[in-house]
């Protein structure tokens, strides 16, 4: 059957080839300005936050500049977020290697915490520092999270292999990120054999730092120019889509797909010479 598989392209909802999501960390005050820019151009994402940091005052110096760092309140939160998903990265954003026990209070309670404040199932993760191995991966499947990004650049498109090691496509402070974004948006997707997504990741704070608010809203603008062709999604409505399309169910000469789950699932079915984008629906068996 996997072979049958194979044969068969994934595309996203509405028969879009291509995917854009974003994720940014620490729950700090200027998310709400990347919000608002995401909010005027129809881009949807991802906030990874630490319960255990609300409402704090706090500042940070870099390259001899000092930005604000203070994070909402718990109370702020559901408001501020509306729209969007939150995942964790921790009560303390504490390294989760080689602290044992303490890393599954880390997540389990975060978990808890931001479920409490948000009334949705939390599932994502983003490692603090990037910092994480197999021991890590297992705390995470155990406490109930099915995705987790790194901080590793592919500079790339592809899907991840394993999701509790999602490399994103780059980081808004490298200079490749427009030129990726043009390739993103123009490249012919049959040069692609999966359906193609871009991974955008960072802080906002990283804004106010480097005085370029500018750079993101472009960046935003270009891509929103391509809304026809791109699916805007949070990290875990893309998680969740792909591991629905891994659960369709082939006829043994690969001529009928089921689809076993809740999900609407679209796929290309030019294999067989039809040509056409197929939307398969929940509980449907279709004959290609």
């Amino acid at each position: 059957m996997e072979e049958i598989r194979k044969l068969y392209k994934i595309v996203w909802p509405e028969g879009k080839d291509r995917a854009f999501t974003m994720s940014y960390d620490d729950g700090i005050r200027q998310d709400a300005r990347l919000i608002s820019l995401m909010n005027k151009y129809g881009i949807k994402g991802t906030f990874n936050i630490n319960s255990g940091k609300f409402g704090l005052e706090n500042n940070f110096t870099l390259f001899g500049k000092t930005v604000d760092t203070s994070t909402f309140s718990a109370e702020e939160i559901p408001e501020v977020y509306k729209g969007f998903e939150i995942s964790t990265h921790g009560v303390t954003h504490s390294s989760l290697m080689n602290i044992g026990a303490l890393a599954v209070t880390e997540i389990a309670e975060d978990r808890k915490a931001l479920e409490k404040i948000t009334g949705t199932i939390v599932q994502g993760h983003a490692y603090p520092y990037g910092r994480y191995d197999e021991g890590t991966k297992n705390i995470l499947r155990a406490c109930g999270i099915r995705y987790a990004r790194t901080i590793t650049s592919t500079h790339n498109f592809e899907l991840p292999d394993d999701f509790l090691e999602w490399n994103p496509t780059c980081h808004h402070t490298e200079e490749c990120m427009m030129e990726l974004g043009k390739q993103f948006c123009e490249r012919h997707p049959m040069l692609a054999k999966n359906p193609m997504l871009f991974y955008l990741w960072g802080h906002t704070y990283e804004f106010d730092q480097f005085d370029n608010w500018n750079i993101i809203e472009e960046f935003l603008a270009y891509i929103a120019q391509y809304k026809d062709s791109i699916w805007f999604a949070s990290n875990i409505e893309i998680y969740r889509y792909i591991q629905a399309s891994r659960q369709l169910e082939f006829s043994a000469d690969g001529t009928a797909v089921y689809n076993p789950t809740s999900t609407e699932i679209w796929f290309d079915a030019a294999v067989f010479g039809t040509g056409k984008i197929v939307r398969l629906r929940p509980g449907e068996t279709t004959v290609l």
